[in-house]
């Protein structure tokens, strides 16, 4: 889990947006929901080989304002709740939703790294003077 912050209350609505799309461009299913200003994204890649091997893993990203900061979380979990964990799956599958875990880490980093673009973008304003 990550939580990343930015001075001031950016355009969560924005913010949630720009998240959906990029996870879009990256080809994940994504669910949106919004409640009193605060959004929540939810994605994952679909796939049978993921279901099978038990490597369905999703992100779900929640975007709202906490006192003056904005702060977008960053979680990983099952689609679905998982009833067996991955050390037994690592025995079924060989190991294959473990590569397929640890991809998934690397695609939260992406996702991180790009948050931190939008803070940028969305915090910096021209100004006159």
């Amino acid at each position: 889990m990550a939580v990343l912050s930015c001075a001031g209350q950016l355009d969560n609505r924005e913010i949630a947006k720009k998240i959906k799309q990029w996870l879009e461009k990256k080809k994940f299913e994504t669910k949106a929901f919004e409640s009193g200003g605060e959004y929540v994204l939810k994605a994952r890649k679909k796939g049978v080989l993921r279901a099978t091997v038990g490597a369905d893993r999703a992100l779900e990203i929640g975007v709202r304002h906490n006192e003056n900061q904005t702060e977008v979380n960053v979680r990983q979990g099952s689609w679905k709740t998982n009833a067996v964990s991955n050390a037994a799956w690592f025995v079924v599958t060989g190991g294959a939703n473990l590569l397929i875990s640890g991809w998934s880490i690397v695609i939260q980093k992406d996702l991180e790294n790009y948050i931190r673009k939008i803070f940028e973008e969305l915090g910096m304003k021209e100004v006159e003077l």
